[in-house]
């Protein structure tokens, strides 16, 4: 469980990364750039210093796959967050679980026992709890709305489950190869975002980050680290523990945690639905651990 204890802290260390780029009214396409170069120059390291640079084809693709989805993810995280909060928009991107967690049932052949089963109905119950509870949004909520956040599930949910299909069809020795691959393939998807970024962050020209760019470099580097690190513990904790458990949990414990800070520290503030959702994941969570 160290692993996905520690993945599960990192992940959350990169959420509120976001947050504070976003807030800060920092160039934050900026920021995610510096996060994905850096984070391709440290797996890339990390898999040298291993000596484990054999690319096989699931390495590869998946790889691919996962820092693809990763790079473009960032535009939804910055769309939602200009209108719902780390809070909300942590939990809505979270919901993917469903899709790397069908994936590891249907393909994979895992199969929870009853207890547990009930833990995850719990845990996926209270995710949608949180996501419709009442949060202060700017901008509103437009027709787009819920089927942008549909297709953004469906994006992240196809990334995540890139890393199951990884674990379960490579080799463990494969896995620094994998980080590598997986955001060098994010680098250039990340630039191409930024060259457009006029477009998405339309407070750009008001930006803090036009002024100094230490302050944007050292937000960038926090992510990058975080975000590779993380994802290396995703790997790890895959390798010991099925997906039914590793998705799950890291599900919920990372949205509570994303939650918690961003009421304590930006005021956000849900409504009683919102309750009852960290209920019903702090009960999913106990039942999926016994």
């Amino acid at each position: 469980m160290i692993f996905l204890t520690l993945h599960v802290l990192l992940n959350v260390v990169f959420a509120l990364s976001t947050r504070v780029a976003q807030a800060g009214r920092y160039d934050y396409f900026f920021i995610a750039t510096v996060n994905y170069v850096l984070a391709a120059v440290v797996a890339t390291i990390w898999a040298v210093l291993s000596g484990s640079l054999k690319i096989d084809q699931a390495t590869l693709i998946f790889g691919s796959v996962q820092g693809i989805q990763y790079a473009g993810t960032m535009v939804g995280v910055y769309w939602l967050l200009t209108r719902s909060g780390v809070g909300v928009t942590f939990i809505l991107l979270r919901l993917s679980v469903v899709i790397p967690t069908a994936v590891s049932i249907v393909v994979f052949g895992e199969r929870p026992g009853p207890i547990a089963i009930m833990g995850l109905t719990l845990l996926l119950v209270s995710i949608p709890l949180l996501a419709g509870s009442r949060t202060v949004v700017r901008g509103g909520r437009s027709g787009w709305y819920w089927p942008s956040i549909i297709g953004l599930l469906v994006f992240t949910g196809a990334g995540i489950a890139a890393s199951k299909a990884f674990n379960e069809l490579s080799e463990p020795t494969h896995a620094p190869m994998f980080v590598c691959v997986a955001f060098v393939a994010s680098v250039p998807v990340a630039v191409g975002i930024y060259m457009f970024r006029h477009r998405l962050q339309t407070d750009l020209s008001q930006s803090m980050g036009g002024t100094s760019t230490a302050r944007p470099l050292v937000i960038g580097a926090v992510m990058g680290t975080a975000n590779v690190v993380q994802l290396t513990f995703l790997v790890a904790a895959l390798d010991v523990l099925p997906g039914t458990i590793v998705f799950p949990i890291q599900t919920s414990a990372a949205m509570l945690l994303t939650t918690a800070a961003g009421m304590l520290y930006w005021r956000e503030r849900h409504g009683r639905t919102a309750g009852v959702g960290v209920l019903a994941a702090v009960i999913g969570m106990g039942l999926v651990n016994l």
